[in-house]
């Protein structure tokens, strides 16, 4: 299988650009080390706050931009962003539920880097990282509708590095009183 996304490479510069945005192409070992390598200098706990603020940001700019681009939904904007992380190589990511009246959804993936990049049984999810993007691209949907949440969680409930068959994530929103 080829790559689904267009990379376009500026002439002049040598910059990378999919979906009008600048990438970096790096090999998927360098990812998970450098991850491996954080996490253990910042502790989990740190490093998973600073994850999910950062992976919320950019998905939630990443959504925000296609969203002026394509004249999408929320809705397309949210499965699409999935397909995008997919394409980039970050695992097989599907949505098995996306409820945008009661904004939950529920999320797997299959073939996680952080899964085949994992030696042997993991002691705690390893895919983490991802919880993050989810809750930016839930942001999005939000934002969209004009809801407001007083906060949106997403936790990785099943890790494939821990045993189960694929990855599972829950994503849900509180609202204000």
């Amino acid at each position: 299988m080829q790559p689904a996304v267009q990379i376009d490479v500026d002439e002049a510069s040598g910059i990378w650009r999919t979906d009008g945005l600048p990438m970096v192409y790096v090999p998927r070992h360098f990812m998970v080390n450098m991850h491996k390598e954080i996490e253990e200098t910042l502790g989990r706990d740190a490093y998973e706050a600073m994850l999910d603020r950062s992976g919320a940001k950019s998905a939630f700019y990443w959504c925000k931009r296609q969203s002026e681009l394509l004249g999408a939904s929320e809705r397309d904007v949210f499965a699409l962003y999935l397909q995008r992380l997919s394409e980039r190589g970050w695992g097989r990511f599907s949505i098995e539920q996306l409820d945008l009246d009661q904004l939950t959804a529920r999320i797997t993936l299959r073939e996680s880097i952080y899964v085949l990049e994992s030696e042997g049984q993991a002691a705690a999810p390893a895919c983490y990282m991802f919880e993050g993007f989810l809750i930016g691209a839930m942001q999005f949907a939000c934002a969209m509708r004009g809801i407001k949440p007083q906060e949106i969680t997403c936790r990785e409930v099943e890790c494939a590095a821990m045993g189960a068959a694929e990855c599972r994530f829950e994503v849900a929103c509180v609202l204000t009183d």
